[in-house]
């Protein structure tokens, strides 16, 4: 086992057997049908996605008598809400808060990350010193403006609309070619490759600010889950078996960056992948709330993120309860770690 498995509360596991489930148990897996997965982000080398591509791989969700597809994700709420999938990986508790707001029939089952996974860059010679120093400044963003970065600014007396506000694509090096002033990122990501390429950057990070979030959460369409609770259940215990697998040794997570690139079709660099997945590691190993394992979740952390989004009115009155249930992966952890077989 690794230092960083170690300080994840992580023990090693048995490899899948036949015998990882009772037979009665696998009746009820086998008739919730084809679980289909839709990942967050294609098949990268993210918590919640190359540990379900593991899981899979592994043969550890044949071992529990789940038939699992993998689909690289779009519209997810929208599809794992009208039960065209089942299963699915959002960017953290805001994703979920607001879709069950909207009135999606989803729900939270597991959360990896229990700080923000997302900040804005700037060049380090840029003349925005303070935060004040964004108003009038070109920021690019992704998909939809996050409300941690409203909320940073609106702390430090500025207004959302102060900033020039554009949606950008995935390409970073927009930053340094002088196409935005800022840009939003992943620190995972974006601040990495820029600093491969010798771009010098400052981050500006939304915890460090007082404003603090998740990130990478699995949902399941809400009336499947009360339906196939013990395929809800196995799943989750698949995938943070593969999780606790990976974490193992260097040599399983290239193994597991393999079956991932071997699904891309875009292309695969494994090493920015290596990066991001020890970036997201280090990540969700610091934010761990004491006592609960990897992906064990809480009202208590999605709160700041909640109070965030009504405080923007991007929801009513935040309903954690509702749209977290907790049930499925507190039954396969214990005392840290993932309870292989299954009871």
């Amino acid at each position: 086992m690794t230092a960083l498995a170690a300080w994840l509360g992580l023990s090693a596991l048995p490899a899948a057997a036949q015998d990882a489930v009772s037979p009665e148990r696998c009746a009820r897996n086998k008739a919730a049908g084809t679980i289909t997965f839709l990942t967050s982000f294609a098949y990268a080398a993210s918590a919640g996605i190359l540990d379900v591509v593991a899981a899979r791989d592994l043969g550890y969700f044949k071992a529990l008598c789940l038939d699992v597809a993998l689909e690289p994700g779009s519209t997810n709420t929208q599809l794992v809400s009208a039960g065209t999938a089942q299963m699915a990986g959002l960017g953290g508790a805001s994703d979920v808060l607001v879709a069950v707001d909207h009135g999606a029939d989803l729900v939270g089952v597991a959360t990896y990350g229990n700080v923000g996974a997302i900040e804005l860059l700037t060049m380090a010679d840029s003349d925005i010193k303070t935060l004040k120093d964004f108003a009038g400044k070109t920021v690019g963003y992704k998909g939809a403006i996050p409300p941690q970065f409203l909320a940073m600014f609106l702390d430090a007396g500025l207004a959302g609309d102060a900033v020039n506000w554009v949606s950008v694509g995935y390409d970073p090096i927009i930053l340094p070619n002088g196409n935005v002033d800022g840009l939003a990122a992943y620190k995972s990501n974006e601040p990495k490759a820029l600093a491969a390429k010798g771009y010098k950057i400052r981050e500006w990070d939304p915890d460090a600010f007082g404003v603090h979030s998740t990130f990478n959460t699995l949902v399941a369409n809400r009336r499947f889950a009360e339906a196939n609770p013990t395929a809800v259940e196995d799943f989750l215990r698949a995938t943070f078996k593969a999780f606790a697998w990976i974490n193992e040794s260097p040599a399983n997570l290239d193994k597991a960056l393999a079956a991932a690139a071997a699904l891309s079709t875009s292309g695969y660099d494994l090493e920015t992948s290596k990066v991001r997945w020890g970036v997201e590691m280090d990540l969700i190993a610091k934010s761990l709330p004491k006592g609960m394992a990897v992906g064990q979740q809480s009202i208590a952390q999605w709160t700041p993120e909640a109070e965030t989004l009504a405080r923007f009115k991007l929801i009513g009155t935040p309903d954690i309860a509702r749209a977290q249930d907790n049930r499925y992966i507190d039954a396969v952890v214990k005392d840290g770690a993932v309870v292989w077989p299954a009871p």
